[in-house]
């Protein structure tokens, strides 16, 4: 009988010990999933960032611009900035992240059949020129011209419109009316 008892704890004892290894096994395994758990919803979380901004001139016209070449032209009424990454002040987007962006850029001119003029306007990235746009002012008193460019921005990445060419004695291309013509446009299509 004596001998029952000790096959039975020995049972016991070796079903026990390979209980806890399937536990053992079932806690890595699961901690391995609570971190893959945790990395697809912060994959999930940024690309579900929306970032997103709309701005022009109000009617007072740009807020700086002078026609060097290396000042970014401020759209400082701004009506959309999801994730606030565009500075009205500085006419800087600064990408909050990094992924496919798609920027636009609206332009109303004023001019006159007779003047000559020919402004040239660039969305520039760092040094590099995204897309260029330019308005011929003596086709229509009130020429317009558009682009858009979709372009790979990395968080941290500044995007701005400034001018490209600039007439000489000119000081002002741009209409102010009512209906903001003029404007900045860029939302983020898809985060890395």
């Amino acid at each position: 009988m004596a001998n029952n008892g000790n096959d039975w704890k020995r049972s016991a004892d070796e079903s026990n010990s390979e209980l806890q290894k399937v536990i053992e096994a079932l806690k890595a395994k699961v901690t391995s999933l609570e971190g893959e758990m945790s990395q697809v919803k912060s994959t999930v979380a940024k690309r579900q960032q929306q970032v997103a901004f709309t701005a022009h001139f109000n009617k007072g016209g740009p807020t700086t611009h002078s026609g060097s070449y290396d000042v970014p032209i401020a759209f400082s009424q701004v009506e959309l900035n999801l994730g606030k990454g565009y500075d009205s002040k500085s006419g800087v987007f600064t990408a909050p992240v990094a992924g496919l962006y798609l920027f636009h850029l609206y332009v109303k001119g004023v001019g006159t059949k007779t003047a000559n003029d020919q402004f040239q306007l660039a969305i520039v990235n760092g040094k590099s020129e995204l897309a260029k746009v330019t308005l011929h002012s003596e086709l229509y008193k009130y020429a317009r011209t558009s682009t858009s460019v979709a372009t790979h921005v990395e968080a941290g990445q500044k995007v701005c419109v400034k001018f490209h060419n600039w007439p000489v004695g000119r000081s002002d291309p741009f209409s102010y009316d009512i209906w903001h013509d003029t404007s900045f446009t860029g939302v983020l299509i898809c985060a890395d």
